[in-house]
């Protein structure tokens, strides 16, 4: 489980928990200010801190500056927002930052690093039909759904069965023209205007199937 703390004003304007910070395997806080954060850090010692050098009181900076002298809060990965002036960029990697962005946040820039320092499996979009099957009250049942994205750790399912945080199915999906058989646990809700959508996690992925999955996502080899 990774634990990450970040700016609100960075995760509103992200959309909020129904992104990477969604996660079932991601724990996560969100600050106001740098004082905030700084608390934060001493009691939980998380993994990552992402934060933008406006923040108040002590600005972004100052915070990892402050971070980066403390022997017990050092070890945490920083990723910093700043202006786009080079003087600024120069000054929050000279404070620590293990990545520096500019305004306005890139989404895919950003998602990419938090994925590249905290080596969490990063998702591709795969729209195909898959096939499941859940044994519940009335007994074994099969269903269809459809992938949105897809990565060694889980996927976005959408389908028209009705799920629960904690069931577990079975199901078929084809990636790069060869089926991979899962099984699969509900972690979390999506919300979604009509429809049914779920994150969900993988349990026994062979590694012959994590191998297909991860050269998918990496983009060695297509659908």
């Amino acid at each position: 489980m990774k634990k990450i703390i970040i700016a609100r004003s960075i995760l509103h304007a992200l959309g909020g928990h129904d992104t990477i910070f969604g996660r079932g395997t991601i724990i996560t806080y969100p600050a106001r200010t740098s004082e905030e954060i700084l608390n934060i850090q001493g009691v939980r010692k998380t993994d990552m801190i992402i934060t933008e050098d406006a923040l108040p009181i002590m600005g972004g900076a100052g915070l990892c500056s402050e971070i980066r002298k403390n022997p017990e809060l050092k070890n945490v990965s920083i990723i910093l927002v700043c202006d786009a002036a080079e003087a600024s960029l120069a000054q929050c990697r000279e404070a620590g930052a293990n990545a520096v962005l500019s305004r306005p946040v890139d989404p895919l820039q950003l998602f990419s690093k938090i994925s590249e320092l905290l080596v969490i499996p990063q998702r591709k979009d795969l729209r195909v039909l898959l096939s499941a099957s859940f044994a519940g009250r009335e007994g074994k049942v099969s269903f269809f759904g459809m992938t949105h994205n897809i990565s060694i750790s889980g996927m976005l399912l959408e389908t028209d069965r009705v799920l629960r945080p904690g069931d577990r199915f079975g199901c078929t999906v084809t990636v790069s023209h060869r089926e991979i058989v899962v099984e699969c646990e509900v972690m979390r809700s999506v919300k979604t205007k009509g429809r049914f959508m779920y994150g969900v996690k993988f349990l026994n992925l062979g590694t012959k199937s994590l191998i297909i999955i991860d050269q998918f996502v990496k983009g060695g080899i297509r659908h």
